[in-house]
């Protein structure tokens, strides 16, 4: 998205950080954000400062629930108001929207750009999105920020083909009965709620006078217990359906109300009648084009938009409810990840171990008959890459010490006799580097299925089979790293912080206390954590250290070595055609930790190329490497 947080709710307290990669962020010399809160508050200027060639930075002070703004270019006066409708960050949460379409790629009241454009200016961070062409939405579904449904009618698609979809990402089905003309309790719904039942995914399902009807729609839920069915809209029509939907989900534990086109005040009776655990936010966007959520005259019942019914239901239920509300429901419902949490100096240290405790059994895997076979960096053969391989392992080491690691080449010689025992050596004084000092065991927040009963979708942000992770507008440029003798471009630096004085040593990480497990990252100023991590700025300041890519916080410093770690340990794996069972939770979260530090459209296509389809049913280490652009070789 083009203006986002980077710290998560629990973190936006004083000031926080949004950062902008919008349309003037490329080309600009003095960016501005125009914003109020609330909007009541008079509008004001904060000054933007430029985080890399492509991003900009604004810390602004956080108080009430949102924030409107728009971004100015102080030269040239230019604007991105977001096409008009302005752009809006909520403060206290990252709502989703569960109830979107697009049938166009371009613009028009159903169309992609359309559609985000109105996602921005409701501040939404994710939808749910459907269309009744599939290939369409495979394609739209590539963007990091949707996540997808399959929609089904009696008759087609194959039952194959549904569970192929299920397999390769998307979060469950979509059913119509209004728009394909068919009775929402048919039988022929039969062998697709039983593949529904069989996966723990949900099923939408449009409600709505005649063959929509919720009393419909109640028999198929009393006929298929284990299946979660979302009634979109509600009802659309008039009040006395809604009630009978809601009295239905009174007495079905299976039966979801989602709210697109009801009023706030609608929403909140529902919330009060069934709980709040089954009620959740969608908007049909972006049915009324870009002004989907701030159309003028209003477009729910010609008295509310959805911005302002959002915020009066902000303002009138307790802050956990409307979290439930506007997010925490579709998340759970859907299986939609949540950014990666926090993550302090010493569960990073234990984190990059695990990562070079993997790389050392891929090692075992490799022989020296393998040095000149390609790999998924492009140029790069297995000598190459092992080369690269040694020095991240060494550069990592020297980081977690405090020693200057610019005397280390970007690829190092690698001899054929001797280069299993030069990497294993360095592999481990990397791993008692970590371990100097007790550190906690890693292990990555539970799966999806796991913290959610029912649910089998996972928690990486893609699925084998989508394009893996993709934001708005991304696109591969060549799947290339840098060619041997050439220096890498920085995989994190030019794109996450200012560089300081990059051969100037620090104390060890985690075990002084300027870089205490609390200060990791921290700067001077106070600011609001950033990153993903434990960090909390570009500053220098205590907990800082010396990293190939400059001097910066600690703790993005350890973060960048994890992803380099583990993603090129699946690339000597894929290249070696290893047979080692990858951590997966080493992946899951290392791909938290890249969905902040290198999201694709800050990417130069040398480092980390942008996001490509993975495999259906990838691992967690196969969606991290599509993430990364990489691709197994052929």
């Amino acid at each position: 998205m083009n203006l986002h947080w980077l710290a998560p709710p629990s973190l936006r307290t004083g000031t926080a950080k949004i950062r902008y990669t919008g349309p003037l962020a490329a080309q600009a010399r003095d960016l501005v954000l125009h914003l109020g809160h609330d909007g009541w508050s008079a509008p004001y200027d904060v000054p933007m400062d430029r985080l890399d060639d492509r991003s900009w930075i604004a810390e602004v002070p956080v108080r009430g629930q949102v924030i409107d703004c728009v971004v100015r270019d102080g030269d040239t006066h230019d604007v991105d108001n977001n096409s008009n409708v302005d752009y809006r960050l909520w403060i206290n949460v990252d709502p989703v929207d569960a109830h979107v379409h697009v049938r166009t790629p371009g613009g028009g009241s159903l169309g992609f750009t359309s559609m985000r454009t109105a996602l921005h200016a409701g501040g939404m961070t994710h939808a749910v999105v459907s269309w009744m062409d599939n290939e369409l939405i495979d394609l739209v579904a590539a963007e990091r920020w949707l996540t997808p449904l399959v929609w089904v009618r009696p008759g087609g698609p194959s039952p194959g083909e549904v569970r192929r979809r299920l397999a390769s990402g998307a979060a469950g089905l979509k059913l119509h009965p209004a728009y394909d003309n068919y009775p929402a309790d048919t039988h022929l719904l039969d062998p697709y709620l039983t593949i529904a039942a069989e996966a723990g995914t949900p099923v939408t399902i449009h409600s709505s006078p005649g063959p929509a009807d919720p009393d419909l729609i109640r028999r198929l839920a009393e006929r298929f217990p284990a299946v979660r069915f979302v009634l979109y809209h509600t009802y659309l029509g008039p009040p006395e359906g809604r009630h009978r939907a809601a009295r239905h989900a009174q007495r079905l534990p299976n039966l979801y109300l989602e709210t697109s086109w009801c009023r706030s005040a609608a929403a909140e009776r529902l919330i009060d009648k069934v709980g709040p655990d089954r009620v959740l936010f969608g908007s049909d966007a972006a049915t009324d084009g870009p002004e989907h959520y701030t159309r003028h005259p209003p477009n729910i019942e010609m008295v509310e938009s959805y911005n302002s019914g959002l915020l009066r239901l902000a303002h009138r239920l307790p802050t956990d409810m409307f979290r439930r509300f506007v997010e925490d429901n579709a998340r759970e419902l859907f299986g939609i990840p949540r950014p990666a949490p926090p993550l302090a100096a010493e569960d990073l240290r234990a984190l990059l171990a695990a990562a070079l405790t993997q790389l050392r059994r891929v090692l075992s895997a490799v022989r020296t008959r393998d040095l000149d076979r390609p790999t998924p960096c492009a140029s790069w053969d297995v000598r190459t890459l092992l080369g690269h391989v040694l020095a991240v392992v060494q550069r990592a080491q020297f980081t977690v010490e405090g020693r200057p690691v610019m005397s280390i080449p970007d690829i190092m010689a690698i001899e054929p006799s001797t280069w299993r025992e030069v990497l294993r050596a360095a592999v481990d004084k990397a791993i008692r580097a970590c371990t100097a000092r007790p550190a906690a065991s890693y292990r990555a927040a539970p799966h999806r299925d796991e913290a959610t009963p029912g649910s089998t979708r996972r928690t990486t942000p893609i699925a084998g089979g989508r394009t893996a992770a993709a934001p708005p507008d991304a696109t591969g440029a060549g799947d290339r790293l840098a060619p041997p003798g050439e220096p890498e471009t920085p995989h994190t630096a030019n794109q996450m912080m200012t560089a300081g004085d990059p051969g100037a040593a620090g104390p060890p990480i985690g075990s002084t206390p300027g870089a205490t497990a609390a200060d990791a990252g921290r700067d001077t100023t106070g600011s609001a954590g950033d990153w993903g991590v434990h960090g909390r700025g570009v500053g220098h300041g205590a907990g800082s250290v010396a990293a190939p890519w400059g001097r910066m916080p600690a703790a993005v410093a350890l973060s960048g070595f994890v992803v380099e770690v583990a993603v090129h340990t699946w690339d000597l794996a894929a290249g070696v055609a290893a047979r080692v069972r990858l951590d997966g939770d080493v992946a899951a979260a290392a791909m938290g930790i890249a969905v902040r530090l290198v999201p694709p459209e800050t990417r130069d296509g040398h480092a980390f190329d942008g996001p490509v389809a993975a495999a259906p049913g990838a691992d967690a280490s196969a969606l991290l490497a599509a993430y990364l652009g990489r691709r197994a070789p052929t």
